[in-house]
């Protein structure tokens, strides 16, 4: 076989490989923006994390996401705003912790996770948007 036909043929192979691939991405990923929040609760869990690990919780759509997470004593949770509105993150029940300020698109707070329990908090701007915070030791 020619050196054009295997190169050729090496092409194909990768395409018919990547594009399903790229296809399934998209397909679990979403395409395009919608004005509606979405109405599916996402979890996070970190299993093998250690207290240095960070988990991020998005800001977006007015709601949190994930909106339910679960983390170890010792992790931090950042919430970062990719929203137009501003927010907050507010103690509502569980360990207690100092509720965020009110921050705006781009900007960030991190909480400490220093005690195991489950922590509900909620935006106070917007009373419909609450998260979940499950602590093991």
């Amino acid at each position: 076989m020619s050196e054009h036909k295997s190169a050729s043929r090496r092409k194909r192979t990768i395409a018919l490989r990547v594009i399903p691939l790229a296809l399934t991405v998209l397909a679990l990923g979403g395409c395009g923006t919608s004005s509606t929040p979405a109405t599916t609760q996402a979890t996070v869990t970190v299993p093998h994390a250690g207290p240095a690990d960070t988990i991020h919780v998005v800001m977006k759509n007015i709601m949190y996401n994930p909106m339910t997470i679960h983390a170890k004593v010792g992790q931090t949770v950042t919430w970062t705003n990719e929203d137009d509105a501003p927010h907050n993150v507010t103690y509502a029940s569980g360990p207690k912790f100092t509720s965020s300020p009110t921050f705006t698109n781009g900007h960030s707070w991190t909480l400490k996770l220093t005690r195991a329990g489950v922590i509900r908090y909620v935006c106070t701007i917007h009373p419909g948007m609450h998260g979940t915070i499950f602590i093991a030791r």
